[in-house]
């Protein structure tokens, strides 16, 4: 029970953006190319203990820090679900930028979806709920924005994703993991996707 605790207390600590800070802000890890700062999305680094707890609470999904400039007033994130054979949005959440930097989460339950936004004064929770089928999967796939611990560079407008669980009741053809996953040829799925929406008057 004790240790039962403890993990609790410590998830709530890491939702709560406690457990969450990188060594270096997110606006010093923007990368540069031809000169210019370069707008960047990547998972948060995590002390290990609090890498320890996420992996024995078995947490699907990430937690994701972003650095931008002024071309970038805000986001929507966005889950969908694998429904009679389209991708169907279940749901959906935006904010906005008012500071070069942020910090974002998804975890995937069992019977929905978390969005969490996060800030020094805490962090705001958005729930949705949806059946996936892919419990009658034989194959599940996973991938994550960032497995590679390697940053992404931010698109305006363009739909990127963080976190999909995809499975194949046919093991025998599971094609690969892919970045679009609307592409992947699965049977059932889930998939977590942020959109950065560009400023008014930003240059394309």
């Amino acid at each position: 029970m004790k240790r039962l605790a403890a993990l609790l207390a410590a998830a709530m600590l890491l939702l709560s953006g406690c457990g969450g800070k990188q060594d270096q802000p997110a606006e010093d890890q923007s990368t540069e190319r031809n000169g210019a700062a370069t707008m960047t999305i990547a998972q948060t680094k995590f002390s290990q203990e609090t890498e320890d707890v996420l992996k024995l609470l078995e947490v699907k999904g990430g937690f994701y820090d972003f650095a931008v400039d002024s071309s970038v007033s805000g986001y929507t994130m966005n889950v969908w679900v694998l429904t009679n054979g389209e991708w169907v949005s279940n749901g959906e959440i935006t904010g906005k930028i008012e500071n070069k930097q942020g910090q974002i989460g998804v975890q995937l339950l069992e019977d929905g979806c978390n969005f969490f936004q996060l800030d020094s004064t805490g962090h705001t929770k958005y729930s949705v709920k949806y059946t996936t089928g892919l419990k009658e999967c034989s194959a599940i796939g996973r991938k994550s924005l960032n497995t590679d611990e390697q940053v992404t560079i931010i698109e305006p407008g363009k739909e990127q994703f963080l976190f999909m669980e995809l499975g194949w009741k046919d093991p025998a053809i599971q094609a690969s993991m892919m970045d679009d996953f609307r592409t992947s040829n699965c049977d059932a799925g889930v998939a977590a996707t942020i959109t950065f929406t560009a400023a008014p008057g930003a240059a394309s």
